[in-house]
């Protein structure tokens, strides 16, 4: 089974936080950060527009509180969360600036509000399993965190990943920037087919398979990855910004 070897980055999305501390996961997925949290004795609460998600996400993390949400308009009320963090989301969003000013409206005073981007394609190695299912597709899809989004800085914006642009979105939500941190996370999978199947199990990888097959998205995964090998397995690392804000003065 493959592991995003969450630790690093939990423990700083969570850091700060302990026993009692109420965390809402905005795009929760199937509950890794909520479950880091639970096991961390935190009250939690996890978000998706998918409801497949969250069915995974319950049975992962019995006990959270879930439910079907928008992250631009979250049903929640004010000062609810201590901590309230979005997970590798900003850059599916249509509106970034709004998903965030709704993070700091129900984060408590004294609370945080931490949203993570990936790096810079050359600072993640995962870089490389988009490279070769572009070629299976006949178009390289431009990468998620150059979508300039509407905070209006227009076409040819920098991408999420450059901290003075996580700066201005946070700013323009309304947040008080403390820190944008860099984390190192390492992506472990067990074989060929453990590797496969999460690739596989991602958009990009069902977009490639739908045009050239499975099989011809597995023979370009295991070529372009071989430098990665690491036993049976694969060994591959990215890098992660952690913008750590604070909710607006209320």
């Amino acid at each position: 089974m493959s592991t995003a070897a969450a630790s690093p980055l939990s423990d700083r999305v969570l850091a700060g936080t302990g026993p009692g501390s109420r965390l809402l996961d905005v795009g929760c997925g199937a509950g890794r950060l909520l479950g880091d949290a639970a096991a961390a004795g935190l009250a939690v609460t996890g978000v998706d527009t998918e409801p497949r998600a969250l069915a995974v996400a319950e049975r992962t993390v019995p006990g959270a509180t879930l439910q079907v949400a928008d992250a631009h308009e979250l049903p929640f009320a004010e000062d609810a969360f201590d901590l309230v963090a979005l997970v590798q989301v900003l850059e599916h969003l249509t509106n970034p600036v709004l998903a965030l000013r709704e993070a700091g409206r129900v984060c408590a005073p004294g609370g945080a509000v931490r949203a993570t981007v990936w790096g810079t394609p050359d600072e993640c190695d995962a870089a490389v399993i988009g490279a070769a299912l572009a070629p299976l597709t006949g178009a390289a899809p431009p990468p998620p965190q150059n979508n300039p989004g509407p905070d209006r800085i227009g076409v040819g914006a920098p991408p999420l990943t450059d901290p003075a642009r996580l700066e201005r979105l946070a700013g323009l939500a309304g947040l008080a920037v403390r820190e944008i941190a860099v984390v190192r996370v390492p992506v472990v999978h067990d074989d060929a087919d453990d590797l496969v199947a999460g690739v596989l199990a991602s958009g990009p990888g069902r977009h490639a398979a739908r045009h050239a097959g499975p099989a011809a998205v597995r023979a370009a995964l295991l070529d372009a990855l071989a430098p990665f090998t690491y036993g049976a397995g694969y060994r591959l690392a990215d890098t992660v910004r952690v913008l750590d804000a604070g909710p607006p003065a209320r």
